[in-house]
């Protein structure tokens, strides 16, 4: 039987209902995996907290952030140490040639390469020149605190500035940097990210690539006068527990600050083989492909160049994306063969999807973020589907239920933070 005449056969509702199973299997998986403590067991705070001692002005650290003030909280790990006036080592990230740098500072800068601790192991400076330059800018983010421990007792702290490199709607370095109460040092949690359309709010990619983009910036240049490695024993996301310590030499000079050129790849898309019958299904996957895309550089481009808050741009390119792309994959499913509105939706939004995060580039995702997008890709084709089997029919094909409710699911699961 075939899509068109409104009838379902046995074999076509088995396929259906098994999508609308892996959808929710998808979904549920990238809840699972997000939320764990919701449906297991709440994580206990720990009686005595791990405090690392990064210098001897006697403050300690504990070297991670967290959303609130606990130790429960718990998010990234500390992965930079700047050591010296909390003044000199914002002007170090942003405004190096803010300072003035002589010769005999050169020197000794150049001269004492000792560490401060015998724990460190000190890294050979063998690093090349950066050819790009890529100012870092205020920045704003979630609040985030940390721990410290004086002489005087603990103290809880939120950032003391953001700084980030890149765009907020598209891909980014972020620095959150915490002033040690003793203004000796500074501890920086440097990681990278990308905004989520469907999350509303960034997706965190990675800590230990920026944090050594940031790090051989200073190995070759007399700003620093020592760079180590302190094993802090912190491992977060993708970092390996051992934390950058650069100890600035006095004053700065200018030096080129690590890039992050973000890459576009331009995906040929010759669908030639005479596939004339399928114009409408093509045009369905373009449709997807050239919205979600889109979405995202209309947004890019409206942070560089509209003097206005980026959530504010945000929001009216959020609604054209959720409402959009089912409306795209509707409109266009109908008149089309079920089977092939089904594969070109999925292919054509899938692709969007892959070839964003590569331009964002991004190259490691959590597993509950690639479940929750394939969810996203089955409701879509779903809809399709729907569209395709309403063509000829007045009542709302079991399909297009069925997409409609798991669309709505992906959206309020990402955008109530359940993924």
């Amino acid at each position: 039987m075939s899509v068109r005449d409104g009838t379902l056969g046995s074999d076509s509702e088995a396929a259906w209902i098994a999508a609308a199973v892996v959808l929710l299997a998808c979904l549920g998986g990238a809840i699972v995996l997000a939320e764990w403590p919701l449906v297991g067991v709440p994580p206990e705070e720990p009686a005595e907290p791990q405090l690392v001692t990064p210098d001897d002005d006697g403050t300690q650290l504990w070297p991670y952030t967290a959303r609130t003030q606990s130790y429960g909280g718990r998010t990234l790990g500390i992965n930079m140490i700047f050591y010296g006036r909390p003044a000199d080592v914002r002007t170090a990230l942003t405004e190096r040639s803010a300072l003035e740098w002589t010769d005999e500072q050169v020197h000794e800068g150049e001269a004492d390469a000792e560490t401060v601790s015998p724990e460190r192991v000190e890294i050979d400076p063998d690093a090349g020149n950066i050819d790009e330059v890529i100012a870092w800018n205020e920045a704003k983010g979630a609040t985030r605190y940390t721990y410290f421990e004086t002489d005087d007792g603990g103290v809880w702290i939120d950032e003391s500035y953001q700084l980030h490199a890149g765009t907020y709607l598209g891909k980014r370095s972020h620095i959150r940097a915490y002033d040690d109460p003793a203004g000796e040092w500074t501890a920086v949690q440097i990681h990278e990210e990308h905004w989520d359309w469907f999350r509303l709010r960034h997706t965190v990619t990675g800590i230990s690539e920026p944090q050594r983009e940031l790090e051989r910036e200073f190995m070759d240049d007399p700003a620093a006068r020592t760079v180590v490695r302190i094993p802090f024993e912190n491992g977060t996301a993708d970092g390996d527990g051992w934390a950058s310590g650069i100890e600035l030499a006095g004053a700065i000079v200018p030096i080129l600050l690590f890039g992050l050129a973000g890459r576009t790849r331009t995906l040929a898309r010759e669908l030639a083989r005479s596939f004339d019958r399928r114009r409408r299904e093509l045009t369905l996957g373009g449709g997807l492909f050239g919205l979600y895309t889109a979405v995202r550089w209309l947004g890019i481009g409206g942070e560089m160049f509209l003097s206005v808050s980026p959530k504010i741009i945000a929001a009216p390119l959020y609604i054209g994306l959720v409402l959009g792309l089912p409306a795209i994959a509707y409109y266009f499913g109908r008149g089309s063969d079920g089977t092939w509105a089904f594969a070109l939706a999925v292919l054509g939004l899938g692709v969007a999807i892959v070839v964003d995060f590569a331009a964002m580039g991004v190259a490691v995702l959590p597993l509950r973020i690639v479940l929750h997008r394939g969810a996203v890709l089955i409701a879509a084709g779903l809809i399709a589907v729907g569209g395709a089997m309403s063509a000829d029919r007045s009542d709302r094909p079991a399909p297009l239920r069925i997409g409609a409710f798991g669309w709505l699911l992906v959206l309020s699961a990402s955008l109530f933070g359940y993924v």
